[in-house]
């Protein structure tokens, strides 16, 4: 019985060692190979977001630099109705971000996004689409509130946009 114990302890302990539990790592940025170039189709509160997560060194092209070209960003609000009232039962938001990537070195594309993200790439002019939507229940809000979680959830909506343009752009060195 003692051994048995001994055994199933030595057992659990290699079990555990062998997931490699690691602490997670964010992805980090090196923001000076890369630069954006923005169309007129992209707000300004979208282009300034952009460079305060990726810095502001925008007009410093370089052949050795990675050019990203955001071509346009759509941010769509649906309401919801049901039932008898007036007011929206739930808000869906959606966010739509276009944009090219320009490498001369070869880029590896192909790989999964997450349930709620979906990524499609036209290979005729290398334009990539990132689509987020974000759903929330405003049927037991008050007018205020439902107003103030309505601009929440667009800036988070645009957050989770920006991290996947994150992703996008660290998958290039891969």
């Amino acid at each position: 019985m003692r051994y048995t114990k001994g055994l199933l302890l030595i057992l659990l302990s290699i079990v555990i060692t062998s997931c490699n539990l690691n602490e997670y790592k964010k992805l980090q940025l090196d923001k000076n190979k890369y630069y954006f170039s923005f169309d007129q189709e992209v707000p300004n509160n979208f282009q300034l977001k952009i460079k305060e997560v990726f810095g502001d060194n925008f007009e410093k092209i370089d052949n050795e630099k990675i050019h990203i070209n955001i071509s346009s960003f759509d941010l769509n609000k649906y309401e919801v109705y049901s039932g008898t009232s007036l007011r929206a039962m739930e808000i869906e938001l959606k966010a739509k971000l276009n944009f090219s990537i320009d490498d001369s070195k070869s880029i590896k594309m192909d790989h999964s996004m997450h349930s709620n993200h979906s990524m499609h790439m036209n290979h005729s002019n290398n334009i990539k689409t990132i689509n987020s939507m974000k759903r929330f229940s405003a049927i037991e809000l008050n007018p205020l509130a439902e107003n103030q979680m309505s601009k929440f959830m667009e800036e988070e909506i645009i957050n989770d946009v920006i991290e996947q343009l994150i992703l996008e752009v660290n998958l290039i060195d891969l």
